[in-house]
């Protein structure tokens, strides 16, 4: 569709000109002023600090921040000077930093000067390299994330292997980046040399510029560069994905089972277009194993899809692959509202991906908050599509916890089956063997409750995100205390699946934070760490307990959980409601059904 073509809204219209890729910079810019002027979700400040020019990042990043919903605020960085930059940033309220070095500039025109360089100046520089980043990184270990760009080479090489002294020692120095990055639970890595390999070498170089004024990048480069930004730092807090609702029928194999049969749909990883559907379910199956909840969702006859799942040689993804199944001939929006209430999510973590534009368009009608996206009709532009899958579900560093999550919600499954055999509630929950493990500022554990405090919605009191930064930092204060829940039962462990964050202050114990997966609701652990929490507050001298709830569109089901615990509602302003309560007056009891143990 024409960026040009005139839309009745002028937002809208500046919306299509962000999103269309071959946009020119006079109409983004214009794009960015129109829809800049009215309010934004959020706002998000970021600092860019490089040793090239690049200040049309800034634009792009508010590019990609604003199709987000979120508003970019820039702070430029000096020229090459990462570590006065951070600080730099820290007195400019900055909360994401991108650190661009560029390799060819780490000595004037390094890579020609590379092959008459001595080994004892190629080792002082790497020795170099190493501190500067390992102090900047350090200074900005409180950050929320650090975006740091690899290395990649400005010329060609002229051995066609490429390995020359320039590919030698680029790769030893990226390596020491790598390396160095590694320490940091905040950094990001974002690889420029697959953004040149995208982007193309003639369109990202402008070879004028650098020697000019040192601006190597063209403005294609800058927009990818900054897109992948955006897609690891998932819209800048936009979204969180948990789902993804998969058809059958042309997107998992070509064809159609109820009129091929199992023996002629197209899964053959020798032939195509089979080659193709096999490759994209390895590419699915990598997803689920990196905690993507894969499930099924298709109009068809469910004894078909189960032999196809069952009996096919082909198929990479089995049944065991699948949390929940919706196999029938129900509309698809339908089958995606009773899949988020079966799963306990909301439809904003749903990916669904069908071929047909029928079914794609009445979801996109009927469930917006749905991220849909469609199958491509030429089967050989399939995986490009599923790479633009793969992006949705970035978690910038996903980890051990939230990995696959199939086999813990078929736990909870096992359990609910447990529930309808057991006489009454307070059996069935006696019956699983429940135990809380409450962990007391556990750093390994900084990781989870950071990722646990930007997903959970529901169970969420005040829904303060944090980064790992922050939950290291709190976990390091002696005026803060983090405590982590990690759920297990007969069936095995829910993982780390909640956290609290109390705050010391005087007498005062301050809860400013308290958020608990799903996946463990309704089995009276929300009520079995409190004893313990107020027990803790008494021995540092604390006479009150104290603790807020801040309303969302999410978490009205625990609006008054610190009524339920037994604290007082002191104080109510537009549905925000403060409770407190004596330390020495707390009395509700942990459930006889959870066995309580402490770690630190």
């Amino acid at each position: 569709m024409s960026v040009d073509v005139l839309v009745d809204d002028p937002r809208a219209a500046a919306r299509e000109v962000l999103a269309a890729p071959g946009s020119s910079m006079t109409q983004v810019m214009k794009a960015l002023s129109t829809l800049e002027r009215e309010p934004l979700e959020r706002t998000a400040r970021i600092g860019i600090s490089s040793s090239v020019t690049v200040d049309l990042l800034g634009t792009y990043l508010r590019r990609h921040g604003v199709l987000a919903g979120t508003r970019i605020e820039i702070v430029a960085g000096n020229f090459d000077d990462p570590i006065g930059d951070v600080e730099l940033f820290r007195q400019a309220g900055v909360e994401h930093i991108v650190l661009l070095p560029f390799f060819d500039t780490l000595l004037p025109s390094f890579e020609a000067q590379l092959p008459g360089l001595s080994a004892d100046v190629v080792d002082a520089l790497e020795e170099q390299l190493r501190s500067r980043y390992r102090v900047a990184l350090e200074q900005a270990r409180d950050m929320a994330t650090v975006f740091l760009g690899t290395f990649h080479r400005l010329g060609r090489p002229a051995d066609v292997g490429g390995q020359d002294v320039v590919a030698t020692v680029l790769e030893r120095f990226d390596r020491a980046l790598r390396e160095e990055a590694a320490a940091f639970s905040n950094v990001r890595l974002v690889d420029t040399a697959d953004v040149l390999s995208e982007v193309g070498r003639p369109a990202a170089f402008d070879l004028r510029f650098y020697f000019r004024g040192t601006a190597p990048y063209t403005a294609a480069f800058l927009d990818e560069f900054a897109r992948r930004i955006a897609a690891a730092a998932r819209g800048f807090g936009a979204h969180f994905l948990k789902v993804l609702a998969l058809d059958c029928d042309n997107t998992l194999w070509g064809g159609v089972v109820g009129e091929d049969l199992v023996s002629g749909i197209k899964l053959d990883p020798h032939e195509t277009p089979g080659d193709v559907f096999w490759r994209v379910q390895h590419e699915l199956a990598a997803l689920r194993h990196q905690g993507v909840l894969l499930c099924l969702c298709t109009k068809n006859n469910p004894d078909d899809v189960a032999e196809v799942l069952r009996e096919h040689p082909s198929m990479v993804l089995r049944d065991d692959d699948f949390v929940v199944k919706k196999v029938n001939w129900e509309d698809k929006p339908s089958n995606l509202r009773a899949l988020a209430a079966e799963l306990n999510v909301g439809l904003d973590s749903i990916v669904f991906l069908d071929d047909s534009s029928f079914e794609c368009e009445a979801v996109r009608q009927q469930l917006p908050m749905v991220t849909t996206v469609q199958v491509p009709a030429q089967p050989s532009e399939y995986p490009r599509v599923i790479e633009h899958v793969k992006e949705l579900f970035l978690a910038g560093g996903v980890t051990a916890e939230s990995k696959d999550k199939t086999e813990q919600y078929r736990q909870r499954a096992a359990a609910e089956e447990l529930r309808a055999r057991s006489v009454d509630h307070e059996s069935y929950l006696a019956s699983l063997q429940l135990t809380v493990q409450l962990g007391r500022d556990v750093p390994a554990d900084a990781p989870r409750v950071s990722e646990l405090s930007q997903k959970s919605n529901q169970f969420n009191l005040t829904t303060r995100r944090m980064s790992v930064a922050d939950v290291e930092r709190y976990m390091a204060d002696p005026d803060h205390r983090v405590y982590s829940l990690v759920v297990g039962d007969t069936f095995g462990s829910a993982g780390l699946t909640g956290a609290v964050v109390v705050r010391y202050e005087g007498e005062r114990a301050h809860v400013d934070n308290f958020f608990l997966s799903c996946r463990v609701l309704g089995r009276g652990v929300e009520t079995s760490i409190w004893s313990t929490i107020v027990a803790d507050a008494q021995a540092r001298g604390c006479t009150e307990l104290v603790a807020e709830y801040l309303p969302t569109a999410k978490n009205a089901q625990v609006a008054d959980f610190y009524n339920r615990l037994g604290l007082r509602l002191t104080a109510e302003t537009e549905g925000s409601r403060s409770y407190a309560i004596g330390t020495a007056e707390f009395d509700t009891p942990p459930p006889t059904w959870i066995e309580l143990t402490h770690v630190g």
